[in-house]
């Protein structure tokens, strides 16, 4: 418990303002599902359905954090959470924790976060989540840091990706984003194509920080940023 708790302040300091986060074990009990959330899990194995169970309990926690009720978060036909109207959100989970982020929908346009292992990504992967400029900076950095900066890749490349499917519905892989990292674990990733509502160049911002034994990324999309602002080309996060 000392342990999600920790995790819960963390990202909570690292959440902009007006999100609420909570966090809830994996493996805990879990809390019956609501009817509307049932489908999703007919079928599933015990150990889905418990992760999926624990991960809208972290959910209805955030949303009374942020002053409103509990309410059902279906899973939609795409998979992604179908959160109540007036709300936005992002769900994640590993092996150690469930994390859930909510917002008002007037004050933030999307949001975005990923939970991850802080362990070495397999080096196999690394042309897989890393485009050619990213990988040329992981061969200059020491080999035995290579595969946990990849992780980081990994880790926000997935937070920018729950955040921009929230406007674009659109799915793409990790070539279409190159991100830059700098050393306090802010991130900026440029849109490598255009996608329903961004276009090619969009940067998206965010954070990514290591807690504990586990990488945590947040990126959100503040409502009103957009080509009609004065950032057309920056999504900040």
């Amino acid at each position: 418990m000392r342990r999600l708790s920790m995790l819960e302040m963390a990202a909570r300091v690292m959440a902009p303002v007006g999100v609420a986060v909570a966090v809830t074990s994996p493996k805990a009990d879990p809390e019956p599902l609501w009817p509307a959330e049932e489908s999703a899990m007919a079928s599933a194995q015990p150990k889905r359905r418990t992760e999926f169970a624990n991960g809208r309990a972290a959910a209805r926690k955030a949303l009374q954090a942020l002053g409103r009720a509990p309410s059902a978060v279906p899973m939609g036909d795409d998979r992604a959470p179908v959160w109540p109207r007036a709300v936005v959100g992002s769900i994640s989970h590993d092996e150690k924790s469930c994390i859930a982020i909510v917002a008002e929908r007037d004050r933030y346009q999307a949001l975005g976060i990923d939970i991850e292992p802080a362990l070495p990504l397999e080096a196999e992967l690394f042309a897989r989540i890393c485009r050619p400029e990213e990988l040329a900076w992981l061969r200059q950095l020491p080999f035995q840091s290579r595969g946990i900066v990849a992780r980081r890749f990994f880790c926000a490349k997935e937070a920018i990706y729950k955040c921009q499917y929230t406007v674009s519905k659109e799915i793409f892989d990790f070539q279409s984003l190159s991100i830059v990292f700098d050393k306090q674990g802010g991130f900026e990733a440029r849109l490598m194509r255009d996608v329903p509502g961004f276009a090619k160049g969009t940067v998206f911002q965010g954070l990514t920080n290591l807690v504990g034994e586990q990488l945590v990324s947040i990126c959100y999309i503040s409502e009103g940023v957009g080509e009609d602002s004065g950032f057309p080309t920056s999504v900040m996060g």
